[in-house]
C-alpha cells in the first residue's frame, strides 16, 4: 500500500499542476464552444432571411470557427472574432485577429452568390488596409475577375488593385489558417439543424484536442515527476547492491513511461470531463466545476481504480485485495476533491492551495479508510471479526444459558465503548476541519492525535515546534 500511496500522491500532484499548466488549451476550447454556439444561434436568427442574404452571416462565423480551432492545434495565441458577435454589426471590419488584447488584422468579409458579385462587393475604397476574404471557391474567378479589371484600368482599377494585394481564399494570419469555406456550405449552415451539427463536430474535435495536447504536457511532466523519483531510488538501490546497472535503467525507464501514461491519462480524462459537463450543463457549471478540482479528483480516481482492476484481470490481486484498493480509492478521491477546493480557499495562490489541500485531503482519507471509520463494503477488520464471532458461538453452544447473561451485558458495554469512540472521532474531525480553516497546524496535529489514541497510538511529534525541532536535527526519520 506504502508503493500505492506514493503512486497516488504523485499523480494526484501532477494532475493538479498539469492542469494549471494546460489552462490555456482549456480556455481556448471554452471560447471555441462559444463560437459553435454562436454560429446555432446566427442561424436561428436568420432563419426568415433568404437564404442567400443570411448565409454572409454564417460564412463569417465559420471562417472564425475555424481559424480559432486551427489556433487550438498549433497552440497559438491569435484568436478570431466578428464584429457581430462583439455587438458592432454596423462595423465596417468584420473580423478582427487578436493576439492578447492588441488587434494584429482587420478582415473584411463579403459572400455573394457569384464571383462578380463577391468582388464588387469587397472593392470599396473604405476597407482601405484591411485583409479581403470570399468563398474559398470563388478564390480563382476572383483572382481573374480583378487581374481583368486592374489590366482594363477601369475607374475603379485602384480599388480593385487594393483588393487583389489584400486578397485571402481563407481567413489566415502567420501559420493559422481556417483552411476556406465554400458558399455552399455558408449556405447549408443558414439552416439550424445542418448548424448544430456543425457546431456539435467542432466542439468534439476542440474538446478531444484539447485532451490531447493537455495530455501529451501532462504525460511529459507526470514522466518527469516519476522518473526523478525513481532515479533517486533506483540509484540507491543499486549503490546497496540490490540492483544491477541494467535493472536500475530498466526501473527508471519502466516508472516514466508509467508516470506519462498516468499524467496522459489523468489530464486527458478530466478535461474531457470539464467539455462535457460545458456541453451538457453549460459553460457557468463547467467553469464552477473545474474550480472545485472535481474533474482532476473523478480522473485521478478513475484511473487508480482502472489500474487496480487490471491488476486483478491479471491475476496479480485478489477479489478482497481489488476491493481495499477500490473502496481507498473512493475514499481517498473524495478526501481530496473536498480539501482540495478549500485549500484554494485557504491559500488563494494557483496551484499550491489546490494541491496543499489535495494532498491533506488524501492523508485524511487514507487514514479514514485505514481506521475502517469508512469504507465501501465490509473491511477487513469487520470480516475477521465475523470469523471471530462465529468461533464464539461454536463454543457457546454448549454453554448457552449461562453465555446469555453474559452477551448481553458484554453488547451493552461494547455499544457504549463504540458510542464513547464515535464521540471522540466526530470532536477530532470536527478540530481538523476547523484548523484547516483557521490555518491552525497544532490544532491540526492535536486532531489526528485524539484519533491516534482511540487506537492506542501516539503521534511522534504533539506540535509543529516539535516538528520543526526535529527537522533540523540528524535523526531518521520513522514512519
Amino acid at each position: 500500500m506504502h508503493k500505492k500511496k506514493s503512486e497516488d500522491l504523485k499523480s494526484l500532484a501532477g494532475a493538479h499542476l498539469s492542469d494549471h499548466l494546460t489552462s490555456r488549451h482549456t480556455e481556448r476550447t471554452r471560447a471555441l464552444f462559444n463560437d459553435s454556439e454562436e454560429l446555432v444561434k446566427l442561424a436561428e436568427k436568420w432563419k426568415n432571411v433568404a437564404p442567400d442574404k443570411a448565409q454572409g452571416h454564417l460564412f463569417e462565423q465559420m471562417e472564425v470557427l475555424n481559424f480559432n480551432y486551427d489556433a487550438l492545434k498549433k497552440d497559438s495565441d491569435l484568436f478570431a472574432r466578428t464584429t457581430a458577435s462583439m455587438g458592432l454589426p454596423t462595423d465596417p471590419v468584420d473580423i478582427i485577429i487578436t493576439r492578447g488584447k492588441k488587434t494584429v488584422r482587420e478582415v473584411q468579409a463579403k459572400s455573394c452568390n457569384s464571383a462578380a458579385r463577391s468582388v464588387f462587393a469587397l472593392s470599396q475604397e473604405k476597407y482601405d488596409e484591411m485583409a479581403r476574404l470570399a468563398p474559398a471557391d470563388q478564390h480563382e474567378m476572383i483572382e481573374k475577375l480583378l487581374d481583368q479589371r486592374i489590366k482594363a484600368g477601369t475607374l475603379k482599377a485602384s480599388d480593385y488593385e487594393k483588393t487583389r494585394e489584400h486578397l485571402q481564399k481563407s481567413l489566415s494570419h502567420e501559420n493559422v489558417s481556417s483552411t476556406g469555406t465554400n458558399y455552399e456550405q455558408s449556405l447549408a449552415a443558414t439552416d439550424a439543424k445542418i448548424a448544430e451539427t456543425i457546431s456539435d463536430q467542432v466542439k468534439l474535435k476542440s474538446a478531444l484536442t484539447d485532451m490531447h495536447k493537455s495530455g501529451q504536457q501532462a504525460g511529459q511532466l507526470g514522466a518527469i515527476i516519476s522518473g526523478s523519483t525513481s532515479v533517486i531510488t533506483s540509484s540507491y538501490d543499486f549503490y546497496k547492491g540490490t540492483k544491477s546497472i541494467g535493472e536500475t535503467l530498466s526501473s527508471i525507464t519502466i516508472d516514466a513511461a508509467k508516470g506519462y501514461a498516468t499524467g496522459y491519462t489523468v489530464t486527458a480524462m478530466s478535461k474531457g470531463i470539464t467539455h462535457g459537463t460545458s456541453h451538457f450543463l453549460g459553460q457557468s457549471a463547467s467553469k464552477a466545476l473545474t474550480r472545485s478540482n472535481a474533474p482532476i479528483a473523478i480522473a485521478a480516481g478513475v484511473v487508480a481504480a482502472s489500474k487496480s482492476i487490471a491488476s486483478f484481470i491479471k491475476g496479480d490481486i485478489d477479489e478482497e485485495k481489488l476491493l481495499d484498493e477500490i473502496s481507498h480509492t473512493a475514499i481517498t478521491s473524495t478526501a481530496s476533491f473536498y480539501y482540495g477546493a478549500l485549500g484554494q480557499v485557504a491559500i488563494p495562490i494557483p496551484v499550491v492551495g489546490a494541491m496543499v489541500g489535495a494532498s491533506i485531503g488524501y492523508f485524511v482519507g487514507h487514514m479514514l479508510h485505514q481506521s475502517s471509520l469508512i469504507a465501501l463494503g465490509e473491511s477487513q477488520i469487520v470480516k475477521e471479526a465475523k470469523l471471530r464471532r462465529l468461533a464464539i458461538e461454536e463454543m457457546c453452544l454448549s454453554l448457552i444459558p449461562q453465555i446469555r447473561n453474559q452477551r448481553i451485558a458484554f453488547e451493552a458495554q461494547l455499544k457504549k465503548h463504540f458510542n464513547e469512540r464515535e464521540t471522540e472521532f466526530h470532536i477530532a474531525f470536527m478540530q481538523l476541519d476547523s484548523s484547516l480553516e483557521d490555518w491552525s497546524p497544532n490544532g491540526f496535529v492535536s486532531g489526528l492525535e485524539k484519533i491516534n489514541l482511540q487506537f492506542g497510538k501516539t503521534l511522534q511529534f504533539k506540535t509543529f515546534e516539535e516538528f520543526d525541532d526535529f527537522m533540523q536535527t540528524n535523526e531518521a526519520f520513522e514512519f
